[in-house]
């Protein structure tokens, strides 16, 4: 299945009035890919479940991209159904989220240092551990911002909440992170 939409003359532009993506399905695709599928890897403990769910998740986009608007960002629209499809899957299996593979990220060092990898995985799993102490509200909004790359804004029109909210919501979050990381503990 092909789409051809046709670009306008400019690269898209975001202003406060006017928004409009020019770009085709194979471009953003392109752009956010790898984005989405972090996001997911955040979100689910098996790799292959965040691989399978971020195809998922374009195969959605691609159905119905002609629904579309093109006047809001692309991202907000993408997240919203990575989220969405995260939300169905965690209904479906009850799987306990996040793997430490995903905060790994990139490709294993040329050097083998055990030590380092040690640290590495004992701080994830120490993160691990603390996000999960936070409420769902909060999980949501600091994986959407952080490993999604997200905007407030974009966080709050994936989540439909409001700016202010999503802006208090994750600084709570951060603070009780931060709390527990002084006390030294997972309380």
């Amino acid at each position: 299945m092909e789409m051809a939409i046709k670009r306008s003359e400019g690269p898209s532009t975001e202003s406060s009035n006017q928004y409009f993506e020019a770009r085709d399905f194979s471009e953003l695709y392109d752009e956010y890919f790898d984005r989405v599928n972090r996001y997911l890897r955040c979100r689910v403990r098996n790799s292959w479940d965040a691989d399978d769910l971020t195809t998922t998740v374009f195969l959605k986009a691609l159905e119905k991209f002609e629904q579309y608007s093109r006047t809001s960002p692309f991202s907000s629209w993408i997240f919203r159904i990575a989220h969405n499809t995260y939300v169905d899957f965690m209904r479906k299996n009850r799987e306990v989220p996040v793997d430490q593979e995903m905060f790994v990220g990139a490709e294993a060092d040329e050097t083998w240092q055990p030590e380092r990898l040690t640290l590495l995985n004992e701080d994830i799993r120490m993160l691990r551990d603390r996000l999960e102490l936070l409420t769902q509200d909060q999980r949501d909004v600091l994986t959407l911002r952080y490993f999604a790359d997200l905007k407030i804004s974009q966080v709050a029109e994936v989540l439909g909440k409001t700016e202010s909210s999503v802006k208090m919501i994750s600084y709570r979050a951060l603070h009780q992170l931060q709390r527990m990381y002084e006390r030294g503990d997972n309380q």
